[in-house]
């Protein structure tokens, strides 16, 4: 017999506009999808001018795409009358980034498939040192990243530049409706995507409720977050999807969770 969610109630944190499709495969797999965005994505406040000089990608050997969030802020904000150079490599940081980027037109996008982090990115062919030396790349991201990936670019011999093209913030709830996620939903599990939706999720969430929210089980995205949970105060178990997509985190859910 094959494992399913079996009516659990699964607490999906991801940003309303890349929720519904990770709801689908928990209903789809019997489980109760509640929908609860603990980040709310905007344009930057700071304008791209980067991205909107006439002729400013010329001076660029790659371009790297972090998220599937940069690629589309990047193209509603910035780049609707741009056209990328044809001399430039692009990257996304996995496939999901490289098949956002494909529904712009930007083809043959190298990326790190599953993995989806820099640590994978890094270790490209195309990332190493005989090729980066005295490159240019341009990282678009949001608002206050992670150095992790500038900083090996830069000690591989690239000079490196930022677009920050959005910035995460914390959405509003009224505290009534938070403590009703705890008092009446009562999740099984809780799914969170990076550390800025844990951080924010333990925000939201009334002192009160507190115990009940770090009893919960989670499944995350990287050992990093695992670690950052920890130093919350979380002491329910862990899952951590190893393949960085929706079907990765239905299959951790499962394999936490699962009946």
């Amino acid at each position: 017999m094959s494992v399913t969610l079996d009516k659990k109630r699964i607490l999906v944190t991801r940003p309303k506009h890349q929720a519904d499709p990770l709801c689908e495969l928990i209903r789809s797999n019997k489980g109760q999808a509640i929908a609860y965005p603990t980040i709310e994505i905007q344009p930057a406040n700071t304008h791209a001018k980067i991205l909107v000089r006439e002729n400013t990608f010329s001076e660029f050997d790659f371009i790297v795409f972090v998220s599937r969030n940069a690629v589309k802020m990047a193209f509603d904000h910035y780049l609707s009358l741009v056209s990328l150079p044809a001399h430039i490599k692009v990257f996304g940081i996995g496939a999901g980034t490289a098949e956002t980027l494909s529904s712009f037109n930007i083809k043959n996008v190298i990326h790190a498939g599953a993995q989806a982090d820099s640590e994978a990115l890094l270790g490209l062919p195309e990332m190493q040192e005989e090729r980066l030396t005295g490159r240019k790349v341009l990282i678009i991201r949001g608002v206050g990243g992670r150095e992790y990936l500038a900083d090996n670019l830069k000690g591989r011999g690239a000079s490196v530049e930022y677009a920050e093209v959005y910035k995460r913030c914390l959405p509003e709830y009224d505290v009534k409706d938070s403590h009703k996620i705890w008092q009446d939903i009562k999740p099984d599990a809780i799914i969170v995507t990076s550390n800025d939706g844990l951080n924010n999720l333990v925000h939201l969430t009334p002192e009160t409720d507190q115990p009940q929210l770090f009893a919960t089980p989670l499944v995350l995205m990287s050992a990093r977050s695992d670690n950052l949970a920890k130093e919350l105060g979380f002491v329910s178990v862990t899952g951590i999807a190893i393949d960085k997509n929706d079907q990765g985190l239905l299959s951790a859910l499962l394999d936490l969770v699962g009946e």
